[in-house]
């Protein structure tokens, strides 16, 4: 039931709304006019990631995805593939890139620069197509530069709530202080985790790094990536102790999405270390979703098998295996989630 509602399938239903809306006389009118305003604030939101992808390639950072509405573009070990975006989370945009290594202050510049993309290509387009409409008096180019206009606003002000704004980044980075180098920390952080290196070869002094954090949502990351380094390092047991701390922040609406990590992995501690608390499991799966595809099918393994179904905990199994294959080559981590998946395997294989 929860795949109809995906973006892809609403946006398939709201296209079939609108060919039936132009097809009766009484609600085309209205109909051309509502389409119009949603198509150009899509294709504006769209521009704008677009922006900072074209800034980011100009200062040689590395193409990780792009996002929009239903769709994807997404590095593989194959090349750059369009693929469905199953993701609500990133369905108003999202374009991510990895910086290259640089001492902080050209590193400053140029996240500078790929922050500043979307918001200078919006206002750009904004006025043109404002132009546009001047000269040709079609409507939709007024819709088209008012969408950018107001994109252009919303991501430029310095805003920080869930989410950082455009201007929010830009403004830290221009301050030079102390939130500046947590900043470009956070980027180098993100940089190691992404890239195709094995856990045991990341950098030394951001391993150290991570021991140092007090445990938060926002120092997630270094948890993250301290836990995968013990993982291949020293074993799974002296990996469970790194999250120990990590495990009291309140699991909440607002930060479920980035505690999921810390969720799964507390799971397959409960699976093999504490007699697989089904209930638990169970409680724990309820915060996870399929948008973190890896964590999710192998939480459904585990589940499967504590019910005794061992052919779908196999079957879950093999659609987590067939992910950390595909993706291991490009992204190291890949390769502690499969020293993972191999100790959940080995448990119900035993059966």
């Amino acid at each position: 039931m929860n795949s109809i509602f995906t973006p892809k399938w609403l946006s398939l239903c709201a296209l079939l709304m609108i060919l039936v809306g132009i097809s009766f006389d009484r609600t085309y009118d209205m109909t051309v006019i509502l389409s119009g305003i949603v198509l150009s604030l899509w294709i504006a939101i769209t521009v704008h990631e677009l922006g900072h992808v074209l800034a980011g390639k100009v200062s040689g950072f590395e193409f990780v995805f792009f996002i929009s509405g239903p769709f994807q573009c997404l590095r593989t070990a194959d090349g750059i593939r369009l693929m469905e975006n199953k993701n609500w989370l990133y369905f108003g945009g999202v374009a991510w890139m990895t910086p290259p290594r640089l001492e902080f202050k050209k590193l400053a510049k140029k996240e500078a620069v790929f922050v500043a993309g979307g918001p200078t290509v919006s206002i750009l387009i904004g006025i043109l197509s404002l132009a546009v409409y001047y000269l040709s008096d079609f409507i939709l180019f007024l819709y088209f530069a008012i969408m950018n206009i107001v994109i252009f606003f919303a991501t430029a002000i310095p805003l920080k709530t869930s989410m950082k704004t455009d201007g929010y980044i830009l403004l830290t980075l221009l301050k030079n202080n102390e939130d500046t180098t947590k900043l470009l920390d956070e980027l180098i952080l993100t940089k190691e985790l992404l890239s195709s290196k094995q856990p045991t070869q990341w950098d030394v002094e951001l391993v150290n790094s991570a021991r140092q954090k007090r445990p938060s949502v926002e120092n997630l990351q270094y948890a993250m990536l301290l836990y995968y380094y013990e993982v291949q390092q020293n074993g799974f047991h002296h990996a469970v102790k790194v999250l120990q701390s990590y495990k009291s922040i309140p699991i909440t609406k607002d930060n479920k999405f980035p505690m999921s990590f810390i969720i799964s992995m507390y799971q397959i501690e409960l699976f093999l270390e504490r007699d697989g608390n089904t209930q638990a499991i169970l409680k724990q799966q309820k915060n996870l979703s399929v948008i973190e595809p890896v964590s999710y099918y192998r939480g459904q393994a585990m589940i499967a098998y504590l019910e005794k179904d061992f052919e779908h905990a196999l079957a879950n199994l093999e659609k987590v295996y067939t992910l950390v294959d595909k993706n291991e080559s490009l992204y190291g981590f890949f390769i502690a989630e499969k020293i993972l998946t191999n100790l959940v395997k080995e448990k119900i294989v035993r059966k």
